[in-house]
């Protein structure tokens, strides 16, 4: 799903368009994971994906197509009730308990624990104690007029030494394997929501990066520092994206 934000008042906010079209009325501007979404997964989006889709509609003749899109990624069990939810559902949970509490640190406020979803979000709370890494803001939209694009950080601290640290968090079933981390997808989205707050903070430093890959089985969490080398990577490859977006789908 496509999402654009506007970026015109002083707070940016997520919109209601859904389309491009939609997009431009309004000056809203495409988000980062939007961007990315017009590069295919040679693998993924041309032979597991469709593969996928033919097997669930064989199995389940009377689902429609958008019920077998929001499930190709599989069904998980939530801790509460054992109820059946979506991989998407299951991550977006386990982002929204860690959002809460590290949005009541900042607030000075000690995280209230009692969520049998906070065993997936623990290691992280757990990760900036002992890490001495100050809490600074949580699903911060950056954004850039040059690049007329927008993106939520899930996480922005303040190392020990002053300078601004950033993490996504990702959660993935690793079946007890370690982390999974994907440079060309992970990093990218980081390293240019990195840049974007440099120049937003007028800072002369890129903040550091760092992929948390969450183990949906384990309750694990699996950590990427990405290297500068592998950011800049990431920042000159997502503005060739951010071009051919905006030519071929905004119709500038």
């Amino acid at each position: 799903m496509s999402h654009f934000y506007n970026c015109s008042d002083p707070e940016p906010f997520l919109t209601n368009a859904q389309t491009p079209p939609q997009a431009r009325k309004i000056g809203a501007y495409p988000s980062v994971t939007t961007v990315m979404g017009i590069i295919k997964d040679p693998f993924l989006d041309g032979i597991w994906s469709p593969s996928k889709f033919v097997e669930l509609a064989r199995e389940n003749p009377n689902w429609g197509m958008d019920e077998i899109h929001r499930r190709k990624f599989g069904m998980r069990q939530s801790p509460e009730d054992n109820s059946e939810m979506t991989a998407s559902e299951y991550g977006t949970t386990v982002h929204g308990r860690l959002e809460k509490h590290i949005d009541s640190i900042i607030r000075g406020q000690e995280p209230k624990l009692d969520s049998d979803w906070d065993a997936w979000a623990e290691p992280f709370l757990k990760h900036i104690v002992d890490n001495k890494i100050e809490p600074v803001s949580v699903e911060f939209v950056a954004w850039d007029d040059e690049l007329k694009v927008a993106g939520s950080v899930d996480f922005i601290g303040r190392l020990p030494d002053g300078k601004y640290y950033m993490a996504d968090y990702k959660c993935r079933d690793c079946k007890g394997k370690g982390g999974k981390f994907y440079e060309k997808k992970d990093c990218t989205q980081l390293a240019i929501e990195s840049w974007m707050l440099a120049r937003m903070w007028d800072l002369e430093y890129l903040p550091f990066i760092t992929s948390v890959c969450i183990d949906i089985g384990s309750q694990k969490h699996y950590h990427k520092e990405w290297s500068f080398k592998q950011m800049q990577k990431g920042i000159e490859r997502f503005k060739l994206m951010s071009e051919i977006y905006w030519m071929d789908f905004m119709n500038v």
